[in-house]
């Protein structure tokens, strides 16, 4: 899942997050545009056939010719792109499937800042037109000056995915004979200190690199390496030859894509499931202290009558070279206010709706924090660039710039924030 921040004036749209908010929520605009190109290619062909056909050469033929070449690159483009085509591009068994999660819930995950600085800069430039007059025209060209990505350290990581599970039944009582399995990832922090840790790496990503350029986009991305997120899943032993990537391919081409999506549609049933994850930067969330904590949240696997329960040894992820310190009276004293941003995971007891063991999802949590600017960025934020005697193309604020308000929101860790391994116990 990526966040973003910009500060671009004239683009407001700051966030991905997951949920998308509409004017019409059920309203599938790619779906939409898909049939609106298909139209639009059907027609141009057509004319263009008429024009090609016609003993003389029809002032409108180019025209034609080049809209129906460029509503079949866009339909083209916007088919591979769909969902569709996502699944079918990753068909697996069931027993596949299973492997597969094996694979995605003992996956580390990360936590990625990156950025781009950059101005505009005023452009000349002339064109002629047909008569040979001269046009003189300027336009702001975007130039980027530098850019970084960081990968933030954690010492431990651990799978609290519970139990998954191919719906079957639904689909069997349906008649459906592939399951559409969407997967998302959700990554937490498992306390308050790493939470206050991120907050610091966060501030320090930009205090280093706000002052490079009049403008910066800034990303956070978190995700869990090699997780696809469409897969679809045979669970029947009947399997229509047309249920192929191939096959979509050459329908594609013939632009009649979207009719073949409205049969193919009709065998498969939607299953949604999340990989959660959660990451300290100070404590190890594997050692055997935390077991009764997380062994419930433990990924799981029901695969028909026998459910496999994986080993936090091989399934969890220790960073050895990236432990600190514990943290002090100090810094847990501080780290109290970020209480309500961790996660309390609940687990469903079985009901008509919900299999026993599966993770009841948190809306609360669904979203990560809104990635604004740490507090002591607030006045460069937002709508505000900055001016030339602001800018410092090494990094660091400019002397005197947001005094007294420019200081870290957090206290960092003990030690100089190097990280080496920690020889002493930590239990």
């Amino acid at each position: 899942m990526i966040h973003r921040y910009t500060q671009i004036p004239q683009n407001q749209d700051f966030y991905q997050t997951n949920k998308k908010n509409s004017l019409c929520p059920n309203l599938n605009l790619s779906k939409i545009f898909c049939w609106i190109f298909s139209l639009t290619t059907w027609i141009s062909f057509t004319f263009s056939l008429y024009f090609f056909n016609l003993d003389f050469k029809h002032e409108n033929s180019n025209t034609c010719y080049i809209l129906f070449l460029i509503s079949y690159i866009i339909y083209i483009i916007m088919e591979f792109c769909s969902s569709t085509s996502k699944y079918l591009r990753n068909k697996k068994t069931g027993q596949e499937m299973y492997e597969t999660m094996g694979n995605f819930f003992s996956a580390p995950p990360s936590i990625i800042f990156d950025c781009q600085c950059y101005h505009y800069d005023i452009v000349h430039y002339t064109t002629r037109d047909s008569k040979g007059n001269e046009h003189y025209h300027t336009k702001n060209e975007k130039i980027v000056t530098f850019s970084e990505t960081y990968y933030m350290p954690y010492y431990s990581a651990r799978d609290v995915s519970g139990l998954f599970y191919l719906n079957c039944d639904e689909a069997y009582i349906k008649k459906k004979l592939y399951i559409k399995l969407e997967l998302k990832e959700e990554i937490n922090f498992a306390d308050e200190i790493s939470y206050m840790d991120y907050e610091y790496y966060k501030e320090q990503f930009w205090k280093r690199n706000r002052f490079r350029d009049v403008y910066m986009d800034f990303n956070e991305t978190r995700k869990v390496h090699g997780l696809v997120h469409h897969n679809l899943i045979k669970i029947s032993q009947n399997e229509p030859c047309f249920v192929s990537f191939g096959w979509f391919m050459i329908f594609t081409l013939l632009t009649v894509c979207e009719f073949y999506k409205l049969y193919i549609n009709t065998l498969f049933v939607y299953q949604q499931f999340k990989i959660r994850k959660i990451v300290s930067t100070r404590y190890d969330l594997n050692a055997p202290v935390n077991d009764s904590k997380y062994s419930k949240l433990a990924p799981q696997l029901n695969l028909i009558t026998e459910q496999f329960k994986y080993e936090p040894d091989n399934y969890n992820y220790i960073n050895k070279e990236s432990q600190i310190d514990l943290p002090t009276e100090e810094e847990l004293e501080l780290a109290n206010k970020y209480k309500d941003r961790i996660p309390d995971y609940q687990i469903s007891s079985g009901d008509d709706q919900t299999k026993e063991g599966v993770i009841i999802d948190n809306p609360h949590y669904s979203n990560y924090d809104n990635n604004e600017p740490p507090i002591a960025f607030k006045q460069v934020s937002g709508e505000i660039g900055l001016d030339q005697s602001q800018i410092n193309v090494k990094g660091a604020a400019p002397v005197g710039f947001g005094q007294p308000d420019f200081q870290f929101n957090v206290v960092p860790p003990n030690g100089n924030r190097e990280f080496m391994p920690n020889k002493n116990q930590r239990y």
